[in-house]
C-alpha cells in the first residue's frame, strides 16, 4: 500500500479483485475529522495486483503533481 501524506489528509492506494481482474482504489482520508474525504475506482481492470498497484501509484504521483 503506497500513500502521499499532506498534514492531516492521507491518501492510499490499495488493489481489489473485479471481474476477474484487479483495479487500484485510491482513497483520501481526513485523520482529523476521521472521514473518507474521496474515493476513486479505476475504471480499467488490470491482469495483477502488482499492475494495478503501479497504475495506480502513477494516478497518485500525477495527482499530486498536478496542485
Amino acid at each position: 500500500m503506497a500513500s502521499s501524506n499532506e498534514g492531516r489528509l492521507r491518501a492510499f492506494v490499495q488493489t481489489a479483485e473485479q471481474a476477474g481482474g484487479f483495479v487500484w482504489v485510491l482513497v483520501l482520508v481526513d485523520f482529523q475529522a476521521q472521514e473518507i474525504k474521496r474515493a476513486m475506482v479505476s475504471e480499467e481492470n488490470f491482469a495483477t495486483a502488482d499492475a494495478a498497484r503501479d497504475a495506480g501509484n502513477d494516478r497518485l504521483k500525477a495527482m499530486s503533481n498536478d496542485r
